[in-house]
């Protein structure tokens, strides 16, 4: 933010002295997009799960940049805050909130935003919600044809959000509110601006102010989480992290000091100049760009669809339209305009030179030279029509490319190509106390799918030592009902089945808790995915998760402290690289014969002991590190829901971006394909598999 007094207004605003020139908008493009791509990286890519930390250690780098700045300069004095009056500080003080809440919020959906593009496209809701708050705190009237545009701005981000294929409700409850804070702060800001002639603080204790909210703001979000500590950040932030950690901050600072957000520019928005709109679209446009540039050339890749773009193209004509009638009046008439009868115009040469430069106490208006820096200019028309058009252009080529990482190293699986199952389908629960009927509706509505036959076979596992195996049974028409110690959670169970039965397993097992999670979303993922005789593992909770096979971890404080990860993949595949793993959630899955008994029957009973020897390594502080642990409730619980794709040997990054979340339930242009892996058709081995004799 520039300073308020008369002499430092921003370039444009025909008041008293010299104006000062402005950080170029550019230069807050390329901290912004460093600092996004930076922080997306270390949140999402190196498990660094910590964006709160993160948020704070930016903002401290805000503070150090403000400090070494007054080291070099200093502001000329300005109005002390208490003489401004009271609405000034209010405005003030809620601009600063609104900015820093933003800004948190803004790093959370960095982490659980899983496609970074469609964030960035949504951030053309802070433009729509500044036009809104504007109108209501400054009780604007605006024409019809005003209105009309920011509501159908506002709607097409709408339907950006409702076109993205991998939501979740982490991503709405933190993007959301980042762009409407966001908007907010940036109409708040204008308002401080515009409604003061006095100075109220300078662009340094404007920076100073946030640091210092930004600070205390996340200090508390911190505290009242709790599950962020410094312990198990210096834990999963390593030496070798730190330059990238330091490039991060940096270009942080930059985009906070220049422009108060890394989302969008805030400190540009107290100009209210005729091309600001263009310019703002220019940089939604330059960071879209940028973003999808970078994410879908990356492993975890992103997808964005054609209404998408669709939606997002007409934002932002709609944005930049308010800009295009401005452009037929000549400019030359709005400056006149602008400069009241009874200003002292100074003359000036043709090099642009005052021939009598005015005084620091004069009042006359001094006409800055009319043409700019040949270069800043050629730079600007470079930028735009050269490298804007050519980012966007790559990101649609490898956007609708399947397949781009043609060296990425996934390990075939193994299949036992020799098993011949005596059932087609077995469904597998494993139950506590959930009430009766609500199991029999679950196996009601499954058996009455088409691609389930109604005589799958219901096997439950009951763990609750008083229920009555012959009532239950009764109650929801299983085949069989099961009674087991409390031991484990659910992955117990789907190991006492498997090696119990392994030499009679069906063709697939749904392997399934009485209490289904996400029911609502569950059954259509079963009707849509489930291929009879060609699923060889189709997971049924939370899709697109990655972590590194060598350092496990997930943003759900999970972290694979003992390396198994790596450890069971070697088992599997004789010592081969294990890269990254897709994990699996909820503890729900539909898994082939051929997949199961494709893997050492040792390594299931292993992993089976773990959880029932209470002496394992599994019950040891070494593994828990003070986490709380119980027979029934183990922590390895939590290891294994996660595991089951790595140890069934579906383990594919295409799946990590092509299926869509539970909530979202499809894909544009995807497939049935999207969210599994196949086993090869019946008699034939095919390319993609490796046979094993049991």
């Amino acid at each position: 933010m520039e300073t308020l007094r008369k002499e430092e207004q921003p370039r444009g605003w025909i008041r008293g002295n010299v104006p000062t020139i402005r950080t170029p908008r550019y230069l807050w493009v390329a901290a912004a997009s460093v600092s996004v791509s930076s922080s997306r990286y270390l949140l999402v890519e190196l498990n660094v799960n910590f964006p709160l930390h993160l948020c704070l250690l930016q903002f401290a780098a805000l503070a150090t940049v403000v400090a070494l700045s007054c080291s070099i300069t200093s502001d000329a004095p300005s109005l002390p805050l208490r003489n401004v009056a009271i609405p000034g500080c209010t405005k003030l003080a809620l601009a600063l909130l609104s900015t820093a809440a933003g800004m948190i919020l803004g790093l959370q959906s960095l982490l659980h935003f899983q496609n970074l593009p469609t964030l960035m496209m949504l951030t053309a809701t802070c433009y729509c919600m500044e036009a809104l708050f504007l109108s209501i705190l400054r009780n604007d009237s605006r024409s019809r044809l005003e209105v009309c545009r920011i509501a159908i701005a506002t709607l097409s981000c709408a339907g950006i959000l409702v076109g993205e294929y991998r939501l979740l409700p982490q991503n709405i409850e933190t993007a959301i509110p980042a762009v409407l804070l966001t908007g907010a702060a940036r109409a708040l800001w204008s308002m401080t601006c515009r409604s003061s002639r006095d100075s109220i603080v300078t662009t340094r204790q404007a920076n100073a102010l946030l640091s210092l909210v930004g600070l205390l703001l996340a200090t508390v979000c911190i505290f009242y989480r709790g599950d962020e500590t410094m312990a198990r950040l210096g834990s999963a932030l390593e030496y070798r992290y730190l330059p990238l950690l330091a490039i991060n901050l940096l270009a942080t600072a930059a985009a906070l000091h220049s422009g108060k957000s890394f989302l969008v520019p805030i400190d540009f928005a107290k100009n209210d100049g005729h091309g600001n709109n263009t310019s703002n679209v220019l940089s939604l446009l330059a960071m879209t760009g940028i973003a999808g540039l970078l994410s879908a050339s990356k492993l975890r890749r992103s997808y964005t669809s054609w209404p998408q773009y669709a939606f997002f193209a007409l934002v932002a004509v709609l944005l930049s339209s308010r800009d295009l009638g401005a452009r037929y009046r000549p400019r030359w008439v709005a400056m006149y305009n602008a400069v009241s009868s009874d200003v002292d115009l100074q003359s000036v040469d043709s090099e642009g030179i005052s021939v009598s430069q005015p005084s620091e106490d004069s009042e006359a208006t001094y006409v800055a030279p009319a043409s700019g820096d040949r270069k800043t200019v050629l730079l600007r028309i470079v930028l735009i029509t050269v490298v804007l058009p050519a980012a966007w252009l790559t990101y649609f080529t490898l956007n609708f490319s399947r397949h781009i990482h043609h060296d990425a190293f996934e390990l075939q699986p193994i299949l036992d190509l020799t098993y011949a199952p005596q059932r087609n389908t077995e469904i597998v629960i494993s139950m506590f106390k959930e009430p009766s009927d609500q199991v029999a509706r679950l196996v009601s509505v499954l058996k009455a799918m088409d691609n389930i036959a109604s005589d799958a076979r219901v096997h439950i596992y009951i763990k609750d030592m008083n229920a009555n195996v012959e009532e239950l049974q009764q109650a929801t028409g299983a085949n069989e009902v099961t009674s087991l110690p409390n031991i484990g959670r659910e992955g117990e169970t789907y190991l006492k089945h498997i090696l119990g039965n392994w030499d009679t397993l069906a063709r697939e097992t749904i392997f399934l808790q009485a209490g289904v999670h996400n029911l609502r979303e569950f059954h259509p993922r079963v009707r849509d995915y489930f291929i009879p005789g060609r699923t060889g593992m189709l997971s049924l909770g939370w899709s697109g998760q990655v972590c590194n096979c060598d350092a496990c971890g997930d943003r759900f404080d999970f972290w694979d402290t003992t390396h198994l990860f790596p450890k069971i993949s070697n088992r599997i595949n004789n010592g081969s690289k294990c890269d990254r793993v897709l994990l699996s959630y909820k503890g729900q899955f539909i898994a082939s014969a051929k997949r199961i008994r494709g893997v050492p029957k040792a390594i299931y009973q292993d992993l089976h002991n773990a959880f029932v020897n209470q002496v394992s390594w599994a019950h040891q502080e070494e593994y828990l590190q003070g986490r709380p642990d119980s027979m029934n409730a183990p922590v390895f619980g939590f290891t294994m829901e996660r595991m089951w794709n790595l140890l069934l040997q579906c383990n594919s990054m295409e799946i990590a971006w092509r299926c869509p979340t539970l909530l979202s339930g499809h894909r544009i242009g995807g497939n049935i394909e999207d969210c599994q892996c196949l086993d090869p058709k019946s008699n034939s081995s095919g390319p993609e598999s490796r046979g094993r004799v049991q």
